[in-house]
């Protein structure tokens, strides 16, 4: 049966475009000159590619605006010049901290795409605006429908930037070693080019090759080739020292007692990356500071029954971890939340991708889903290990293992094993599957404090033994204008994974989903969508959980803005064994950049929800809103004001379950590409918590960087009358410093 499917995929794929091969000439580094400028000794040998097509809102239509690249290459570096030809009034963006710059997409950007190992399977982009402000990402294809984008990627290279009186100018100089590639002294990649920018407000993307808008995997469509000869691959060895320090005071008797400093804490650690070969590498890290220096944006869960989940901020696991991904939270690298060591080996070649992950926790976190709302403690020292080995074939088709583990050094583990796979049955049908089971040893421990049961299992930690599973399958189809779905997932109450992210257990969902989409070149609209999506939700007992139906409807407008609405509707819900019926709210989502300076977003959501934390649930009458505003005082400096604000009342307006608003001010000034200082205030009126986190950062690569900041925090627990709290009168402090430099060998 497997190779039967196989055939079909490599049947039905069509290749429509042809190949193009351009042969670059090998130049002296002397000649190159950094300065967003272009000289005729930098382009004398140089071979031109144009960007030709529009692919939106145009389908393959003539380019409004012409752009030029110039290619060539050293003995250590591919040289890129970009020739953005348009109008300089019109020209959006700002010096950025690397990146930052493609939030909101309010930025004219140039997006080089390379594909090293010519499989159509993933690529690399570096991306830089008209102020040289650098971004990378590396593509992935065949997870879901769409192309997968994974920010944590980092490569090292220069740009350098002009603007002029036709448009601008960016530079690249790009390390071979900085771009994961087979070994080999010859090299042929593949390579394709992206320009966004605006035309009276709206936003356009051009190509260098054309799309075909039925095929949802756009990095195979990836048709122009660069043959580079006589680069030789040079073994690097990183060394990453770090030193940090950091102070804390707090007023440890009343609001009125002095800030109390304790001992300055002071760290040194010291991370290696070792290069196997041009795509593998080898990390190891020594007292490694995994500690967040950017703050998470407060999340209000006052009325969340589950878990929730922050994204990944720390550089190194966030950097090649994109094996790790799982759709049912196998793995989550915040649950290893103070690690003293940890390794890392990253393996890849053409056909293959491998990665071991171990490390030892100081303080691991406890999580166990439920069917009605999860439970949380932290633990103590465990021993963390996760590997997945992925076999790729053809035409997108791949198969892979993985396993995670978690042993506690007090007793106790937790342990998955797994399957996955994808099959690209065309270009627009593809099958995606995993399927999961886990054995788990409970540690006999008080990190957990509950009396509530499942399975006739405890929730408490007494040291019981069980296993469960999780499985899904997934199949979708996807052309220019329609998309459908069809998913069932299913996870046990007994399913765990320690070094994962499963909020909710006992469940077995089945998704229908259809949608139509509408690109469009009208001055007032251009594109729409509609679709519809279905839910039916069960326990493993078949007992109904839900029944639910979600209308989406967007529109994009002039201005570079989106209006999107919501509706969803729960015709059944059953929550902690009550019944609840017809359950829905109404969101409207905007996002708008009307001018160079100004984006915004802002969203609605007004109708019924659960009170879940009620002694007795029951519904009531919600209505929250967020508005996050960014404004550009000329090309250095930024403000970004936001508030959320949430309500939910009973239906006879007697009284409200919860009322509360966070509101937040980030302030930055980008001094150029690599220094800058911001200031983020935050006020929680939900636990009327106040703080103020500055710091100054400079961070001339992704990995030397250097911090100098501090956390002034005013908490409201002191049992004070609400009247007398002052959010201004700080009672916790802290101030931190860290230097990481990058030293190559």
């Amino acid at each position: 049966m497997p190779r039967i499917i196989l055939l079909l995929a490599l049947t039905f794929q069509i290749n429509l475009f042809s190949q193009k091969t351009l042969d670059l000439s090998k130049i002296d580094r002397s000649v190159i000159v950094m300065d967003g400028l272009i000289s005729q000794d930098e382009i004398e040998n140089a071979v031109i590619k144009t960007v030709d097509y529009e692919w939106r809102p145009g389908d393959n239509t003539p380019a409004r605006y012409q752009t030029e690249l110039f290619l060539s290459y050293t003995s250590e570096e591919l040289y890129v010049i970009v020739k953005a030809y348009g109008n300089p009034d019109e020209i959006r963006g700002q010096v950025r901290p690397r990146d930052q710059m493609v939030e909101g997409l309010n930025e004219d950007i140039v997006f080089l795409r390379f594909d090293p190992y010519l499989d159509s399977r993933s690529i690399y982009l570096l991306a830089s605006n008209a102020y040289g402000s650098q971004s990378d990402i590396r593509a992935k294809n065949a997870l879901n429908d769409e192309d997968r984008y994974d920010s944590s990627f980092n490569a090292i290279y220069e740009t350098a930037s002009s603007i002029n009186d036709d448009g601008y100018i960016v530079e690249f100089l790009i390390p071979f070693s900085s771009i994961p590639h087979p070994t080999g002294k010859d090299k042929v990649w593949g390579f394709n080019v992206t320009r966004y920018f605006t035309i009276d407000g709206n936003g356009i993307f051009t190509i260098s090759d054309k799309y075909d808008r039925d095929n949802p995997c756009r990095i195979c469509q990836i048709t122009t080739r660069i043959n580079i000869n006589d680069v030789e691959f040079k073994r690097n060895t990183e060394l990453l020292p770090y030193l940090s320090a950091n102070s804390i005071g707090e007023r440890k008797v009343s609001l009125d007692s002095p800030i109390e400093y304790g001992k300055t804490k002071s760290e040194i650690g010291l991370g290696i990356k070792y290069d196997l070969n041009s795509s593998s590498t080898v990390e190891l890290t020594l007292n490694p500071d995994f500690s967040q220096v950017e703050a998470d944006r407060t999340q209000i869960d006052i009325n969340s029954a589950y878990a929730l989940q922050y994204p990944e901020l720390r550089p190194y696991f966030s950097r090649g971890m994109d094996l790790l991904n799982f759709l049912d939270g196998a793995f989550y690298s915040r649950t290893i939340n103070s690690p003293s060591v940890s390794s890392k080996v990253t393996l890849q070649d053409k056909n293959s991708s491998s990665i071991i992950l171990s490390a030892v926790d100081q303080q691991s976190p406890y999580l166990i889903g439920g069917e009605d709302k999860s439970y949380i403690g932290e633990g103590g020292v465990s021993y963390v290990n996760a590997f997945r080995h992925q076999k790729i074939f053809d035409y997108g088709t791949k198969f892979g293992l993985f396993t995670t583990n978690r042993f506690y050094e007090g007793g106790g583990s937790g342990n998955i094993f797994g399957l996955d796979g994808l099959i690209t049955l065309n270009k627009v049908w593809r099958v995606q599957f995993e399927l999961i089971k886990n054995f788990n040893v409970e540690p006999v421990a008080n990190w957990v404090e509950s009396d509530d049961t499942f399975s006739n299992k405890t929730v408490a930690l007494d040291g019981e033994k069980f296993n469960g599973h999780a499985n899904y399958i997934r199949i979708s189809r996807q052309t220019e204008n329609w998309q459908s779905l069809i998913f069932y997932r299913a996870i046990s109450a007994n399913y765990r994974a320690d070094v994962g992210f499963v909020p909710k257990n006992n469940r077995k969902w089945l998704t229908i989903s259809h949608g139509y989409q509408k690109y469009l070149d009208l001055d007032y609209l251009r594109e729409y969508s509609i679709s519809l999506k279905g839910d039916i939700t069960n326990n493993f007992k078949n007992e109904k959980k839900s029944r639910n139906l979600d209308v989406d409807l967007s529109v994009t407008t002039i201005g570079a803005t989106t209006i999107n609405y919501n509706y969803d509707i729960n015709f059944f819900r059953n929550y902690l064994g009550i019944d609840f019926k017809n359950v829905g709210k109404s969101t409207f989502l905007i996002m708008s950049a009307p001018s160079k300076k100004l984006s915004l977003m802002s969203n609605i959501v007004f109708g019924k929800e659960l009170a879940y934390n009620e002694d007795i649930p029951e519904i009531g009458r919600e209505r929250s809103m967020f508005l996050g505003i960014t404004y550009k005082f000329g090309n250095n400096f930024n403000i970004n004001p936001s508030i959320s604000y949430s309500r939910l009342q009973k239906l006879d307006e007697s009284k409200n379950f919860y009322s509360g608003y966070i509101s937040r001010v980030g302030v930055r000034y980008q001094f150029n590409n690599a220094l800058s200082f911001r200031i983020i205030s935050e006020y929680n009126d939900f636990n009327e918590t106040f703080f103020i986190q500055p710091l100054l950062k400079w961070n001339p690569n992704p990995s030397t960087i250097f911090y100098i900041g501090g956390n002034q925090n005013s908490v409201h627990d002191f049992n004070v009358d609400p009247e007398d709290f002052d959010p201004m009168r700080v009672n916790q402090s802290q101030f931190f410093v860290k230097f990481q430099y990058l030293i190559g060998l």
